[in-house]
Formats: structure tokens, sequence, C-alpha cells
């Protein structure tokens, strides 16, 4: 049984998320964990605890509606619901049920618009993915409700650290008998000479279960390159495991799936790789190690 994260602030955008993932998991058990957090705004501190306790009613209430409204739909018996209401910030708000040794979610939902402040200082959606310590599913609010037949793993296979982290992605491929394609995008003004054999047999070898292709795009811009593809070609879930980069490196704009996520035009998987480990802000030249093609 799947346990799965569904994050809501009862939007149409949130509700949407809600749905497709409901769909894509429709053919296994699934424990859904309904969450809401209230954020801690300035102006609360001088409304006083008052209104501090109409927010969290109001949250409660609307929470378990939706609860309750999830649950009396043709639902299957093996999808279950329950709720979580927290106060604080969506990301810290989940690594903190992370943390504990009780929780376990295979997956953290959520939908997106693009409509944060700008890229840099990020959405929920981006913030999500480049820090909650567990999958990540990114959906578009105009994301089609439909079978999942095509995935798209963007790769240069170096990125993949642990196979481990591919076996949400094979699990849903095999349910689905889905095509799963490898994308690589080779700069072909680059100096670093192409993944090794070695390192491709070890992420196929992974995925021997699933139908898999290769395809390689010519591109000195990685979003360039995916963008060009998922344009061209039926993709109904792009894949990626983001590496958790320095601060800087956001700055520098170079995390792609935090792009992506920013402004996504297909649904995003995002892959938690448990063993990377990030880079520190500290080390010296830093970014300089950061290989063009992990695409994240």
């Amino acid at each position: 049984m799947y346990t799965i994260l569904l994050l809501t602030d009862f939007s149409a955008a949130s509700r949407h998320a809600i749905a497709y993932t409901q769909a894509l998991f429709g053919d296994t058990a699934v424990d859904f964990c309904l969450l809401h957090v209230c954020p801690l705004e300035p102006e609360m501190e001088f409304a006083g605890a008052t209104l501090l306790a109409e927010r969290w009613q109001t949250a409660e209430a609307s929470l378990n509606h939706l609860q309750q409204e999830l649950a009396q739909a043709p639902e299957p018996i093996y999808h279950t619901y329950r709720t979580l209401l927290r106060m604080g910030e969506p990301t810290g708000v989940v690594n903190q049920l992370l943390a504990k040794e009780t929780t376990k979610f295979d997956l953290v939902v959520l939908g997106a618009t693009g409509s944060g402040w700008s890229e840099l200082l990020g959405s929920v959606a981006t913030e999500m993915v480049r820090e909650a310590k567990t999958n990540v599913l990114v959906v578009p609010d105009d994301a089609p409700i439909r079978p999942v037949d095509r995935l798209v793993l963007a790769t240069d296979y170096r990125s993949i650290v642990d196979v481990q982290s591919l076996r949400l992605l094979s699990e849903l491929a095999n349910r689905k008998a889905a095509w799963l394609t490898l994308l690589t995008i080779e700069n072909p003004l680059g100096t670093k000479a192409p993944a090794s054999e070695l390192s491709r047999q070890y992420v196929l070898r992974a995925l021997e279960s699933v139908l898999t292709d290769t395809y390689t795009i010519h591109d000195d811009n990685v979003l360039h390159g995916i963008d060009a593809y998922v344009k061209t070609h039926t993709v109904d879930l792009l894949v990626m495991l983001p590496h958790h980069k320095s601060f800087f490196d956001v700055l520098l704009h170079k995390s792609v799936s935090r792009s992506v996520a920013f402004h996504p035009s297909v649904p995003l998987l995002s892959l938690y790789d448990i063993n990377h480990q990030s880079i520190s802000l500290n080390e010296s030249s830093a970014l300089d190690k950061i290989p063009f093609a992990t695409f994240l």
C-alpha cells in the first residue's frame, strides 16, 4: 500500500491535483492524507488569538468537508482518507512530518499554476521539489486526467546514484503498462564526455521490467531541450531526479527541475534520491563541480 500526502489549500488547482492522483493510483491501494497548512502571516500577530482560532476552525471545517466529499465519491474500497491540519510553511511542515520515524509518505502531491512571485523566489511547488525528502508530484491545473501511457525520464545516467530511487517510477510504469523514454540532452559544445556504457546499463537493468526506449537531443540548453521534446511528443508524465543544489546554484538559475516545476506544461514527478548529499554552501568552487547534464 502507498501512503500519499495531498497538499490542499482548497483551491481549484489543489482539487484538480487530488483528482489526478486518485486516477493515477486508481488501480492500487492507497492511504491518502489530506494536509492543509495554515500560514503564519505577520498581520496575525497583531490580530490576536481570536482571529487565529477562527482561521483554524474554518480550515478544519473545510478539511473535514473535503475528506467526507472524497470518501463519499465512487472511490475504490482500497482508498482511505485521513486529514492533517498544521500551522507554518508548507515545505517545512512536510519535512517535519517526514522526519518523524512513524511517518512514511511515498509521495507528496500538489497543484501548480505558475503564479508564484518569481521563479527565483519560488512557488510552493518549486520549493517542495527542491527541499522535500521524498518523491513529489506536481500537477498543472490544466493537466488532463487520462490514461498514462507515455512516461519520460530526463536523465544523464550519471545522476542516478541509487537505482532504488527509481522504484516508484518502475512500479507505476508496470501497473500502467506504460512506455518509458529515457531522454538525454547532450551539449554539442560541451567538453564533458557522454555517460559511460556502464552507467547506462546500470540504469537499464534497474528498469528491465519496463518497456523502454532512449532518445537524445543535442542542445546547449537543457531546459530548452526538454521543452522541445515535450512540445513535439506525447508526454503524460515527465520524471526527474533533482539534485539538492546549493542556494548559489539557484541564484544562477542552474536548477532545471525548479524551472520546470514553476511553469509545468505536463505533470512532473520528482524522484528523491536519499543517498545524494547536498553541496555545501561553504565548499570552495562548489559551482564549478556541478556537471552540465544533471538536468536538475
